[in-house]
């Protein structure tokens, strides 16, 4: 059976949802089931049976988008342990967003894949396949 992925973004300018859908494509290439969501759409129990979690945001006022960061802190309650993850995001100025979900992801037991991928504004050809190679490398972390 295949393993799982969530991916669970928030976008303001539709950069970091741009980003997530290569991610995915990245991911499912590499042979990994892949569910994907927008944050508003999305619930812990998105993640509770998948076995990588990657939580996309932009960068908001020096943090991370209220609405993902929100959605992170509802996951304290669910099994995450040893589970992979990681944080990805687009940004303008400082890019602190994805460094914030790492930390919380960490802080939750998860084998987390840093450095966090950030780029900057509109990600180009090169910036996608940046993000298509987070899917891979997802998939071959859960692949060991």
């Amino acid at each position: 059976m295949a393993k799982k992925l969530a991916i669970i973004y928030g976008t303001g300018f539709g950069n970091t949802g741009l980003m997530a859908k290569a991610i995915e494509e990245g991911a499912k290439s590499a042979g990994l089931d892949v569910l994907i969501k927008k944050v508003e759409e999305a619930s812990p129990a998105d993640v509770e049976k998948v076995d990588a979690i990657a939580i996309g945001l932009a960068t908001y006022k020096g943090a991370g988008m209220p609405t993902v960061i929100k959605y992170v802190e509802g996951l304290a309650k669910v099994h995450l342990k040893g589970k992979v993850g990681t944080a990805f995001g687009s940004y303008g100025w400082s890019g602190e967003g994805p460094l914030v979900v790492t930390k919380m992801l960490s802080g939750y037991g998860m084998n987390v894949i840093e450095p966090s991928l950030r780029i900057k504004r509109i990600p180009e050809e090169e910036g996608l396949e940046e993000c298509r190679k987070l899917g891979k490398l997802l998939a071959d972390k859960l692949m060991k």
